[in-house]
């Protein structure tokens, strides 16, 4: 032990020596620190001093995170100046450093000076040599006493946080409602948003388009293709929404055959509808006149037939007046 004391001892005094020469080497730079001793995490002020000479331009020091191993810089301050006169002798730029690693410590720095007269070949000189102890803070292990890690203390929810979970929870039950609405909308081919449309029923909308045929008066302007063309349509269009039968594609033959098929020929006379396909089919194809008679009796035969396959149980007042308007135009 004490010959590592003399030896620290004979060390600081060669280290003296040694800033002593390289301050006079330095041609007017001395770097000096404003602690020797400090503890781990305390913060040293490092400054470099440099007296004025016209001569020569110096580049002070641009240190960045590490300024030496186990040496931290923090910042650094302002150049200062020291006049003597109105006249500046002496500059000064502070650093200010840190040290979490205890241990001795040396700082020395390459400082670059230009010439005026030839400031293309600048020169680089060394700085004279500093140095300060990083002490640890000194542990009584004869009285510490070792504690152990403390749990993470829990504090209770506040209100504000409650009320956060429970909006968001709100707001998921009403998005997810929300898609099981509107997906059940677009299954059955309704409209998203809105209220939809209430549907009409088929045997209505049929009773609708015979009246309408009847007063339009087609073949009685010899228009007949074009009246078995509607008559037709209708009965197709509610073959369609009534039993649910693809009438629009088929044929005359393969609707007739449907309608074996489905027993709507219980609900009707066959024959009646038969007669009134094949009919239409020479009106249309064949160019087949029908006469007078044939003409109201397809009409008829069109009427008698969505009045007895309607659903029983939706006949309605507007069937009624419907028909009874039918009756009167055929009358007149």
């Amino acid at each position: 032990m004490i010959r590592q004391i003399k030896y620290i001892v004979l060390l600081s005094c060669l280290l003296s020596f040694a800033n002593k020469s390289f301050a006079q080497e330095t041609n007017g730079f001395e770097l000096a620190v404003d602690k020797d001793t400090i503890l781990i995490g305390d913060h040293i002020t490092l400054s470099v001093k440099y007296k004025f000479n016209p001569r020569m331009i110096p580049s002070f020091p641009q240190l960045k995170d590490t300024v030496v191993p186990g040496v931290e810089f923090v910042r650094e301050l302002p150049i200062d100046t020291i006049r003597n006169k109105n006249t500046i002798s002496e500059y000064v730029k502070k650093y200010i450093i840190t040290s979490f690693d205890s241990g001795h410590y040396f700082i020395m720095f390459p400082i670059i000076v230009e010439n005026p007269a030839d400031i293309e070949n600048p020169d680089t000189i060394a700085s004279n040599l500093v140095q300060f102890h990083v002490n640890t803070i000194p542990v009584d292990t004869l009285t510490y006493k070792m504690y152990d890690i403390k749990r993470q203390i829990t504090y209770p929810l506040t209100l504000g946080e409650i009320l956060f979970w429970v909006l968001i929870i709100i707001v998921i039950i009403i998005i997810v409602i929300a898609g099981i609405i509107l997906y059940r909308r677009w299954k059955n081919k309704q409209p998203l948003f809105g209220k939809a449309k209430p549907k009409i029923p088929p045997h209505v909308v049929a009773f609708k388009e015979l009246s309408l045929l009847r007063t339009e008066k087609l073949w009685q302007q010899g228009k007949v293709k074009l009246y078995y063309t509607r008559i037709t349509d209708i009965i197709r269009k509610y073959i369609e929404g009534r039993f649910s039968i693809l009438a629009m594609e088929k044929t005359s033959d393969e609707i007739l055959a449907d309608i074996k098929k489905n027993k709507i020929d219980e609900m009707y006379s066959f024959d009646k509808l038969r007669e009134m396909f094949y009919t239409s089919d020479l009106a249309k194809f064949a160019k087949y006149q029908p006469a007078p008679d044939e003409n109201e009796d397809s009409f008829k035969t069109a009427f008698e037939f969505v009045t007895n396959t309607q659903p029983k149980e939706e006949e309605k007042e507007e069937t009624q007046i419907t028909e009874e308007k039918i009756k009167e135009e055929t009358n007149a």
